[in-house]
């Protein structure tokens, strides 16, 4: 008689969404052992998808005669690492996202071997910068063994935070060679100068660059690098977490208040800044976050001892300017001595006149506008309507080339659209954004060379061409939205003019004030830097000059903001003093959003008298690609979610977005 083959039951998570309130993995059939974190090819109803192993046991006798399927083959074994299938694990319990939808993010697209290009840092000379005793202190605080893992870097633009996580790298690498170091950056335009500064230490084969605009071939090549532990310094933007991270000795995470770091728009809704605490207690390596503005929930954390504040004094160098200067324009005195200050214009007397100060002297002057566009929105001249997008309750913005367009969908309208009220053809720009300023920049100095730098410009160029070209002085004039307020070290910048500053506090969120300050305080920063030949000036052009976050960003009083902002959000039970929950449900239908979110919110009041939960209402943007939206708030007065919460937002039906630590309540 033949002896029976021996089955093993393998148990793997499909990558694909299921809902929470259901098992999250599905068992299988193979000849042998699979181990876990092995990338496999499953039947899964009427298809076959990709999906990881977590566990593997002997067959057994199933009741009922229970047919398993089997797997149809392994296509990499350990694809993923113990640590990467503990963390993924911790980003679905933490924000409610199925583990399939959440393993997809570790997952790199598998393309055909070509050579590879490699990432190409220039070939650099070390700057012969000797450390300050500040800086000394804080590398021997990172460094030290028995110590704290977690610290804040807090210093002001020029202080030399740079150099400080450099020589910690430094020194951790000649304890340990094998050691992996891990620079999370918030927006792609910071990476082309981080891979200059950290080119001058680390060959190219030893670096990899890890963001959404590399090719999927280089991605995958530099994904296998690290997980063979010859990369060993790793630059990227949120997305380089979920690398296959061998032995990870330090983790930065640079501009730590940087709203980028949240992934808003997609599950898995994470914040890497979270993230990242989680990997570092997986590798029990040090965890560095660094800024000259902090966030207000993770500075308060510092009071709390859970962090180490470590403090950095602006650099004092030889023939260096001191801070740039701060001026606040006001725009409704400028219009009223300057008659011939037209209305639509966006560019004041004083800042005009500094421009071309700075041109006449060759220096270089950064410009920052929050707005795309030509406009902030158009109104039909025949009935005064607002032009609209038809799937999201949007205003259209103008483009420079002729069509009218939405930034939440990709609607786009006729050279000569027709007003949906009247039928008008006509209409009127309202409002200024980065492609006007540049029109009228380039009127007002016809022979000055700018570029801008916002979402529309950086899809045709990459932001190393944009970096380039500007610190090259290939430009004189640099325009752009929020990717330019930070981060860059430009020594020949002199000027920064921000030009609607009221814009910063346009939106009625919580964290509206901090977020202002901290753009403003970073722009500051470009002008003037150490080692540069001229002290650098600030405008700041505004119809509010009296309005307390513009005084106290001018002369950087983060004391005063951090003190205030903690007041008034202990007050309403906001973080850092207690965690908040956003529900927005979503549908085509909207009665059913209008039903839907009633009935969740008499679950939650029902169930949680003593959680603050805030009755169904619109958000902000209440219609976004023919989908209804509402939204309800949970509030929750400690850092952990009860049990009976948990268990509500998990059995939620389709349509629900759920969104923990939301970075804005609108």
């Amino acid at each position: 008689m033949e002896k029976r083959l021996k089955k093993f039951i393998v148990d793997v998570i499909p990558i694909t969404s299921l809902p929470l309130n259901r098992q999250q993995f599905y068992s299988y059939l193979w000849d042998s052992r699979v181990a876990p974190g092995s990338l496999v090819s499953v039947p899964f109803f009427k298809r076959n998808i990709a999906g990881i192993v977590i566990d593997s046991r002997s067959d057994f006798h199933r009741l009922g005669n229970i047919e398993l399927k089997k797997i149809n083959r392994i296509i990499e074994e350990k694809f993923l690492t113990k640590n990467q299938l503990k963390l993924a694990q911790f980003i679905s319990d933490y924000y409610f996202s199925p583990i399939g939808t959440v393993l997809k993010f570790f997952i790199p697209k598998q393309t055909k071997q070509r050579k590879r290009k490699t990432t190409v840092i220039p070939e650099t000379k070390k700057r012969q910068l000797e450390l300050t005793r500040e800086q000394k202190n804080a590398v021997s605080e990172i460094v030290a063994e028995n110590k704290k893992l977690k610290f804040y870097l807090f210093g002001p633009a020029g202080s030399g935070k740079t150099e400080v996580y450099i020589h910690s790298i430094l020194k951790l690498q000649e304890k340990n060679p094998d050691f992996q170091f891990l620079i999370l950056l918030p927006e792609l335009t910071l990476t082309p100068q981080a891979v200059e500064r950290y080119g001058e230490y680390f060959k190219s084969d030893e670096t990899a660059i890890l963001h959404s605009k590399i090719s999927k071939g280089q991605f995958y090549s530099d994904w296998q690098k690290i997980k063979s532990g010859k990369t060993k310094l790793i630059i990227g933007s949120r997305m380089a977490i979920f690398a296959p991270f061998r032995k990870l000795g330090l983790i930065v995470v640079d501009e730590e208040q940087d709203i980028s770091f949240k992934q808003w728009d997609m599950n898995p809704r994470y914040d890497a800044r979270t993230v990242s605490e989680k990997l570092s207690e997986l590798y029990a390596c040090r965890l560095v976050f660094g800024s000259a503005t902090p966030s207000i929930e993770n500075f308060f954390r510092t009071s709390t001892k859970e962090i180490r504040l470590l403090t950095l004094p602006r650099l004092d160098l030889k023939n260096s300017p001191s801070f740039p200067e701060v001026e606040i324009i006001d725009l409704k005195k400028e219009r009223w001595q300057n008659k011939n200050f037209g209305a639509n214009s966006s560019v004041s007397k004083k800042l005009q006149g500094e421009i071309a100060y700075a041109l006449q002297h060759k220096l270089q002057t950064i410009l920052f506008l929050n707005r795309q566009g030509m406009s902030n929105f158009s109104v039909c001249n025949g009935c005064k309507s607002v032009l609209r997008c038809p799937r999201c309750d949007r205003a259209l913005v103008y483009d420079r080339d002729g069509y009218y367009r939405c930034i939440h969908c990709s609607y786009q309208t006729s050279i000569t659209p027709e007003c949906p009220q009247c039928k008008g053809i006509a209409f009127t720009n309202i409002g200024n954004g980065t492609q006007k300023l540049e029109r009228e920049i380039e009127n007002l100095f016809p022979g000055a060379k700018i570029i801008r730098a916002d979402n529309q410009t950086t899809k045709k160029t990459s932001t190393e061409e944009i970096y380039k070209n500007f610190s090259q002085g290939k430009a004189e004039i640099l325009i752009g939205t929020q990717m330019i307020s930070k981060g860059w070290d430009l020594p020949n910048v002199a000027l920064v003019g921000i030009i609607d500053a009221d814009n910063l506090l346009s939106i009625p969120d919580f964290s509206a004030n901090i977020k202002a300050f901290q753009h403003i305080v970073q722009l500051s920063g470009r002008a003037g830097r150490p080692g540069a030949k001229y002290p650098g000036k600030i405008i700041l052009q505004t119809f509010n000059p009296e309005n307390k976050i513009f005084q106290k960003a001018a002369t950087r009083d983060f004391g005063s903001i951090f003190e205030q902002e903690l007041a008034e959000r202990k007050m309403l039970k906001l973080p850092p003093f207690g965690k908040i929950i956003k529900l927005v449900f979503q549908d085509a239908n909207p009665n059913k959003v209008r039903d839907e979110t009633a009935n969740v919110y008499d679950i939650f009041r029902e169930k949680n008298p003593d959680i603050v939960v805030t009755e169904p209402q619109d958000a902000f943007v209440s219609k976004i690609r023919g989908r209804y939206r509402k939204q309800i708030l949970i509030k929750i007065p400690s850092s952990e979610i009860p049990g009976n919460i948990k268990k509500i937002i998990s059995s939620l039906p389709y349509g629900w977005i759920i969104d923990v630590d939301p970075i804005s309540l609108i």
